[in-house]
Order: C-alpha cells, then structure tokens, then sequence
C-alpha cells in the first residue's frame, strides 16, 4: 500500500520542522517548502537520516511561477497529495502609519522578530500578502482539484490570534492572518461538501520549546485535526491554553 503525502510549506526551525517529523512519523510521505537551497538541503539529510521519507523542494511561496514548478515536482516523486500544510508568512513586526517603538519584540524565551522600523508601504504590503495569503490559495489550487476527485483530502492553514484582533507592533500580519483565515472559510464552504476538510489552526501564544505552546505539542494537534471525523470539522481550531491568551502584550 503507498503512503500518503503531506506537503508543507513554509519549513523552518520552529513549527515547519515539528510539522514535517509528525506526519512523517505517522507514516507520511512529507514534502517541504522553503526559499533557501542550503537551508532546505541540510533540513532533508537530518531528517532522513532519522529515518523519515521526506523530500525538500526550494520555493518561494508568494512567487506563483516558482511554485508551480515545485507543486509540479512534487506531484511527480510523491503522487497527489493527502494534505496541504501551509505555515508560510512573512513575519515582521510593521505598524502602517508610524515607526515601532521597539526594535525587537520578543515574548517570554522564544526568539524575537526584528521591527520592520518605519511605516508599512503599499509595495511592502503587497509584498507580505503575496506570501502571507496569496501563496495560500495557490497551494490549495494545486492539490485540490485532485483531492474533489478523490473525495477527501485536507487544508490546514497556519494562523492566530492576530486574525481576531490586531496587536499593535504586528499590524501587516494582523492583516495577512485576519485574510488567510477568511480564504480558509471561503475554501471550507466551497470544499467541505466534497469530502475536503479545510481548517485555519489559530494558535493563541508565542510556541516556545517546553511550554503550552511547544511546536510538537502544536504539530500534534494539525495531525489530530487531519484524523478529525467529518462530524466535527470546523473552519478555525483554537489552540489556547487559557482564556486570557489572546491579548495583546505590546498595548
């Protein structure tokens, strides 16, 4: 019997990499997405050296052309895909109209972002929404065509808090998630009716190793939501740990 595959986009240290060793454990053929060669090479001999069947593919998920190519390639080593993970986005600390305040933001022992510095512009904009939620529909335009005529399938889109409210210093991507969530519902009414599942996972807190919000503890809750039965399918998964993790830190 063939594995299944998961593709995911968007692969780095923190969640891409957690996302990546669970499927793959699970027994997925995993395909990941990153920008840089050097980066994405030494990310798939670690993890085939553990054993995993995993392949990387260098893309830039806001570049369509690109990803066709990689989509294209991708289809071609591991058949059509049974899952699409998209984790990419542009994330910069940016307020629209006047310069951030402080140069990193950093919450608790997690790595810190560097500010963007002064105000978001209008290329700037385009530029983060190119990845943060146009490369989204592009992937999911790539594998879902495939997955209505199999009649199942599943979309998971990484999100957050950010898409329920803006947080001060994080106003690009406040917009960038808040839209991603909102293609996510679109595709849940369009897809769900053929066996699609397609679910936006809202993390609410800063993932740091060995807390709440360890990147395992939230990888193993996108596999639970590609296991979830059709009965419980919902557009947006909540991973909270308490009621009061949603606020912003910077007000």
């Amino acid at each position: 019997m063939t594995a299944p595959s998961t593709i995911v986009v968007g692969m780095g240290p923190g969640l891409g990499q957690a996302l990546v060793k669970k499927f793959a454990r699970e027994g997925h053929k995993v395909a990941f997405v990153g920008r840089r060669p050097e980066v994405i090479a030494r990310y798939e001999r670690e993890l085939r050296s553990q054993g995993l069947d995993v392949a990387g593919f260098v893309g830039d998920a806001g570049n369509p052309v690109e990803m066709d190519r990689v989509h294209t390639a991708i289809r071609e080593r591991h058949g059509d895909a049974e899952a699409l993970i998209y984790n990419a986005a542009i994330i910069e600390p940016a307020r629209f109209v006047t310069p951030s305040r402080i140069g990193e933001v950093k919450y608790g022992t997690a790595d810190g972002w560097k500010s963007h510095g002064a105000p978001a512009s209008v290329d700037y904009l385009v530029d983060a929404f190119r990845t943060n939620v146009a490369g989204a529909l592009h992937s999911a335009q790539a594998v879902a065509p495939r997955m209505v005529e199999r009649g199942r399938g599943t979309i998971l889109f990484t999100g957050g808090v950010l898409a329920f409210g803006p947080w001060i210093e994080w106003g690009v991507t406040s917009l960038g998630k808040a839209a991603l969530r909102s293609l996510g519902h679109s595709l849940e009414k369009e897809l769900s009716p053929s066996g699609i599942h397609v679910s936006t996972v809202a993390i609410h807190g800063t993932m740091q190793a060995g807390t709440p919000y360890d990147h395992d503890l939230v990888a193993d809750a996108y596999w639970h939501l590609h296991l979830q039965p059709r009965a419980q399918w919902q557009p947006d998964f909540h991973f909270r740990q308490g009621v009061h993790d949603e606020g912003d830190p910077d007000a």
